[in-house]
């Protein structure tokens, strides 16, 4: 049978153990119907095959991205954008100009906004919210989203200038004054504002999901692992994939919330999972929080933050609840995947993976840890030997030869740096890792997490460099991610018979300064054998 298209005139690297390079490959409708070399797969071409000409680049597998938020990404496009502001006076600046671009709207709305803007390193308050603007509304999400800050007439109209007790790690910061901050710590205090704040129509969330998607094809990315779901959200995505507009396969979970019943899995879990499960739209996992974020101190630590205050955080479950969950989840053939950064919340969630095995016995579950922040060397060998997968995002990582996360370094302490983005040490032991953004929290370029997770450097004299070669780099943006949501006989190769899933570079991928990889862009993504985008 004749190919409807052949790249040719590429260095396919394909991730295949088996054939890890070869110059051509041919698609026939979703599928690579070969792989190979120029000649082998010239006997494929017919009158009406498309040639394409790899111009001598690299072709690899679709990307994966194992860590991503497609609706909260989206829905924050048209919010002010704020992950290069670095002064106080810069954030003015960006607040005023757009303001005056939109005149008429009342809520001023920024994300990406760093913790250590403030020059005396303290966090940003409402007083400094509202010496810039006092009298339009006001907040500013964190650069992980687990925190906000809101200036004084917000705090009046959601009725929290004089605090509100919230479940832990949740929090509406107050001062010694007795008054709030306008710092909000996690989803609960959050939402309280958000709550008051105009909400897109159902057709603008469909546009800026469109927008999303488009971002994703510009980038070869043409799976992800999100992070978040709901019915919602599902049936979004389902009318994006009816109408073909579902550019990217989704793998969803359903989202467990601490204050729900364990009922919640057979009550809406089961039947999510049951509806949607095509190619392009799959159910099948349960996401949990466990813990929040290093840089607010509301991640779970087995020992006290650098701080002098001898807080361990705070966890969203406790020890008692997870158990229920996962066993219970397990028993119904979910795959777990946990947010924990903490090594005491990284702690807790291997031992309820244990609990579940315990309960229901050992089967291929791949239950996942998302982000490992801080592992402690007791827990290491207990993800191989309970068969946990690690989900790591690399832009995360603190890079000392750069001053990323300055933050994330006090909080932790000199003396935990060993501990920290254990990305050499897992693969060490055998734990498969699966890498991906944690998009909006940082840009989805998976070059730019490429670049990171290659050219990491010791955090000091004595201690592992954690940095991943680029064939270990490259495997987890695709056979692992494909692995890690039991897809690996169907993509995250270039193989015969799997899904036509394609991006092609402007360069030799191979023959870069590792340094430059943070350039590289695709000339040209396909997904499901169908071109997505072409520069």
């Amino acid at each position: 049978m004749n190919a409807d298209s052949i790249i040719t005139n590429a260095k396919v690297y394909t991730v295949d153990p088996g054939q890890p390079h070869a110059e051509a490959v041919a698609i026939s409708g979703n599928r690579i119907a070969g792989v190979g070399t120029e000649a082998e797969i010239a006997s494929l071409r017919g009158p009406n095959t498309e040639i394409i000409d790899g111009q001598g680049k690299t072709l690899l597998p679709g990307l994966i991205d194992s860590h991503f938020h497609l609706y909260m990404g989206s829905m924050g496009l048209g919010a002010l954008q704020l992950e290069d502001v670095t002064s106080l006076a810069e954030l003015s600046e960006r607040i005023r100009q757009y303001v005056a671009d939109h005149p008429n709207q009342l809520w001023i709305e920024g994300q990406g906004l760093a913790y250590n803007i403030v020059d005396s390193g303290q966090p940003i308050t409402r007083h400094h919210l509202d010496a810039i603007l006092p009298d339009r509304l006001i907040i500013l999400r964190s650069i992980d989203l687990h925190t906000a800050w809101v200036n004084t007439i917000v705090l009046e109209q959601a009725d929290i200038f004089h605090g509100r007790a919230l479940p832990s790690p949740a929090e509406v910061v107050m001062g010694v004054d007795g008054l709030a901050t306008g710092q909000l710590n996690e989803s609960d205090a959050m939402s309280i504002v958000t709550d008051l704040m105009p909400q897109p129509s159902h057709s603008e969330r469909l546009d800026l999901l469109r927008q999303g998607l488009a971002r994703l094809a510009t980038f070869g990315i043409t799976s992800i692992h999100n992070m978040f779901g709901d019915s919602h959200q599902f049936e979004l995505y389902a009318q994006l994939e009816e109408a073909g507009d579902l550019s990217c396969r989704l793998y969803v979970p359903y989202h467990f919330t601490p204050e729900m019943s364990v009922h919640a899995i057979e009550r809406e879990a089961i039947p999510l999972r049951a509806a949607y499960q095509s190619d392009m739209l799959r159910g099948g996992s349960i996401k949990i929080f466990m813990d929040g974020v290093i840089e607010s101190y509301t991640s779970l630590m087995l020992e006290p933050y650098a701080n002098g205050s001898h807080s361990l955080g705070d966890a969203l479950f406790t020890a008692e609840q997870f158990n229920e969950i996962a066993a219970q989840a397990d028993q119904h053939g979910f795959q777990i995947k946990v947010h924990a950064i903490g090594d005491g919340a990284i702690r807790r969630t291997l031992d309820g993976f244990a609990h579940a095995q315990t309960v229901n016995g050992m089967r291929d579950s791949r239950h996942r840890i998302e982000h490992i922040e801080l592992l402690h060397n007791d827990d290491l060998p207990r993800f191989t030997e309970s068969g946990v997968l690690a989900s790591m995002q690399p832009l995360h990582a603190s890079r000392p030869d750069i001053g990323y996360y300055e933050n994330w370094m006090h909080c932790v302490g000199a003396e935990r740096y060993h501990a920290a983005f254990r990305w050499r040490d897992l693969r060490n032991v055998g734990v498969p890792i699966c890498l991906g953004s944690d998009w909006p929290v940082v840009t989805m370029n998976p070059y730019a997490g490429m670049e990171a997770a290659v050219n990491q450097q010791a955090w000091g004299q004595g201690l592992v460099n954690q940095a991943l070669t680029l064939e270990e780099t490259l495997t987890g943006y695709t056979r692992a991610g494909a692995y890690a949501e039991f897809m690996e006989e169907r993509k995250g190769m270039i193989r015969l018979g799997m899904l036509a899933d394609l991006v092609l570079l402007d360069v030799d991928l191979f023959a870069i300064e590792p340094t430059a990889l943070k350039e590289v862009r695709p000339l040209m993504t396909m997904c499901d054998g169908k071109v997505v985008y072409q520069q």
